[in-house]
């Protein structure tokens, strides 16, 4: 698990914990409160069922990861990777795509980190983001 322990005095000493921040994009709002619901355990999650403010997110937080179902707001999700990858190229956020169409050999390579086919358990999602995490 990661997060980072941020001590602080009240009443005595006390232990707060940080989670990695980290950014959910997914047009189904059943299957966004599920997967929030579960990677909240682990993360500090900021999710959205469009694209609008995404962004914004981003560069004012420090943000581990994206996930990101690309077929939202019309197929814009693709348009956002890219946004992604030109506008932090020095931060290389990786980028999980969860999907319901199976487009895996169809980005550019080095563009997404990992790429999941739906139907996705929340509790396989917060795995696979916590390796991806990891390894970067």
């Amino acid at each position: 698990m990661y997060f980072l322990l941020e001590l602080s005095q009240f009443n005595g000493f006390t232990v707060k914990t940080k989670l990695p921040a980290i950014v959910l994009i997914e047009k189904d709002e059943v299957t966004l409160d599920l997967y929030r619901r579960e990677l909240s355990k682990s993360f500090e999650v900021f999710s959205f069922d469009q694209i609008d403010g995404v962004m914004e997110v981003i560069e004012e937080r420090d943000v581990r990861a994206v996930i990101v179902e690309p077929e939202i707001s019309s197929g814009q999700g693709w348009e956002l990777i890219s946004s992604i990858n030109t506008a932090f190229p020095d931060q290389s956020i990786p980028v999980i795509v969860c999907s319901t169409r199976d487009k895996s050999s169809e980005h550019p390579p080095g563009v997404v980190t990992k790429y999941l086919t739906k139907p996705v358990l929340p509790n396989e999602l917060k795995e696979k983001t916590l390796e991806v995490i990891k390894r970067n």
